[in-house]
């Protein structure tokens, strides 16, 4: 009787090591946002039913956002060429009172993002705040300043994070944005797809 459960235990223990996706955590709330077409998104309910690869971003960001943005166009990319479909893809502005749609849609024609699957949103700032809180995002402005006409100058110093949603709205797993490894989070795609 010992030995049976033993073994139990032990395929208890190796069935658990074998997934790469151990956290799941629920998003508190939905949020009521706009995408760069001015479209009404329900976030995440919009997504649900679909695998979610969500970044966060400011337009003005010199560094770390170009890189989010264009590693999640490298999964894009990847996915289409396995052709995996059931992903969306959402790119979360920090930054409302700039990143309006007309600023995200300039963004995405700048970037040449592929729209078929893929939102830039934005909203008002309690909104924003209030999701980037639920999904424990950091952003605050650092380095204020005024150009020569006046023009307020602020960059904002932030979380790096792609975040990876499942089909129900939990997070499943959180990258480094700017370093994420793709095969990484392809391998960690799949694996929800199944």
């Amino acid at each position: 009787m010992n030995k049976l459960f033993i073994i139990f235990l032990l395929f208890v223990f190796a069935s658990g090591c074998n997934n790469p996706l151990p956290e799941e955590k629920k998003i508190n709330g939905t949020f009521a946002l706009l995408n760069q077409d001015s479209s009404r998104v329900i976030f995440p309910d919009r997504f649900k039913g679909k695998i979610l690869v969500t970044g966060f971003i400011f337009t003005n960001c010199p560094d770390i956002c170009p890189m989010t943005i264009h590693n999640m166009q490298l999964i894009q990319k990847e996915l289409a060429k396995e052709k995996i479909k059931n992903v969306e893809f959402a790119a979360v502005s920090f930054d409302p009172l700039r990143d309006t749609p007309e600023v995200l849609s300039k963004q995405a024609e700048l970037r040449e993002v592929d729209l078929s699957n893929f939102n830039f949103l934005t909203g008002n700032k309690n909104r924003i705040d209030s999701l980037l809180d639920a999904m424990n995002i950091f952003a605050f402005t650092d380095d204020t300043t005024y150009t020569e006409s006046g023009e307020l100058v602020y960059f904002f110093v932030h979380t790096d994070r792609i975040t990876l949603v499942d089909q129900q709205g939990s997070i499943r797993k959180e990258y480094s944005g700017s370093k994420i490894n793709i095969d990484e989070i392809i391998s960690d795609i799949k694996y929800l797809g199944e």
